[in-house]
């Protein structure tokens, strides 16, 4: 399989959950300018230029952050990362997969990181976090992951979380919140995948 991605975008949720269920994959990083190692555009892969995107040793491509992680989800051994289809929980799994993609990666977080917003969207970004961190601080609350044990709606979360201090979200607000972003950093597969990424960040 092969991973395009982008250091610390929300396809690092992807490169968490290929180590979590221990699959190989080929990591493709994608510049800025779009053009990848192989001189195609990546909107070849990915038409509407987003990461992550997952081509299968099949030659099939997803895309959209949510069914990636699925696909990855369906793909570990069983349980690992994700519920028995037809279950409440992989229902419960699914829709926190949604509402992180949702209400704070599009709602709240790209008009915040984005570079053609003003004032007055970044001020409006910031005004609806309040209740979908609201929410979350209210699940969390005496829990270790969003539900029963990890699965990649955690993954996807961390990666969003970990945007606060760049988007000028003030996660310290939530303490249950921020203390949840703790634990997952710490968690090996998420730490190995910072530590990937990391040096990638810094030198973009």
């Amino acid at each position: 399989m092969k991973l395009y991605f982008r250091p610390f975008a929300c396809s690092l949720a992807a490169r968490i959950a290929l180590d979590e269920a221990g699959l190989d994959a080929e990591f493709i990083p994608v510049p800025a300018d779009g053009r990848l190692p192989d001189g195609r555009s990546f909107s070849a892969v990915s038409p509407m230029g987003y990461v992550p995107a997952i081509e299968t040793r099949g030659g099939f491509t997803l895309t959209e952050g949510p069914a990636v992680l699925t696909y990855i989800a369906e793909l570990a051994p069983e349980g690992a990362l994700s519920f028995t289809g037809f279950s409440d929980a992989h229902y419960r799994m699914l829709a926190w997969l949604n509402f992180t993609s949702t209400e704070l990666h599009k709602s709240v977080f790209t008009p915040l990181l984005g570079k053609s917003a003003g004032e007055e969207e970044r001020a409006a970004a910031l005004g609806r976090a309040v209740r979908p961190f609201g929410v979350l601080e209210r699940h969390l609350e005496g829990r270790e992951f969003l539900q029963d044990r990890f699965t990649v709606a955690d993954a996807y979360l961390l990666a969003v979380l970990n945007w606060c201090e760049s988007a000028g979200v003030p996660i310290a607000d939530w303490p249950v919140l921020a203390a949840y972003r703790q634990r997952m950093r710490a968690r090996p597969s998420i730490a190995r995948a910072m530590a990937e990424e990391w040096p990638l960040l810094k030198a973009a």
